[in-house]
């Protein structure tokens, strides 16, 4: 009986090692947070980098599945990374492949614009004169 226990257990072993060498290591998620607020106009250099959200139509609301809907969202493809922006004050970030909830924070309520910097994974939230920014910490 101990034998079958351990070839057992040697073939779950092999298996979860196999696993993880053919579905590949993700990049790791670091959290994002709250960084700062400050005044506008960003220096040019990072103006130039912004990648700006795209607001939904009503019909695109429902294709992941955050409590209220989605407003707005960007799509950070090198990261593999979808954020999604609710007018409430929510901001919940997921994985692309496959898709999985990995951090929600709350972020300014009503937004005038959204954008992502690649350079620095940064995110800018523009609302009431000011410039937000959050980051991975």
């Amino acid at each position: 009986m101990d034998k079958i226990f351990q070839i057992l257990a040697v073939f779950a072993l092999l298996m979860l090692f196999v696993r993880r060498f053919i579905k590949g290591r993700e990049p790791r998620f670091h959290p994002y947070d709250y960084i700062n607020r400050i005044k506008p106009p960003l220096a040019s250099e990072i103006a130039e980098r912004l990648v700006p959200a795209v607001f939904t139509l009503p019909e695109d609301r429902g294709q992941y599945p955050v409590e209220g809907g989605v407003d707005a969202f960007l799509l950070y493809a090198a990261g593999g990374l979808v954020f999604c922006y609710s007018a409430v004050g929510r901001l919940t970030i997921f994985r692309q492949v496959p898709l999985r909830q990995l951090q929600e924070l709350a972020v300014p309520l009503d937004c005038t614009a959204i954008a992502f910097d690649p350079g620095n994974e940064r995110l800018y939230f523009e609302a009431a004169g000011f410039l937000f920014v959050y980051g991975p910490m």
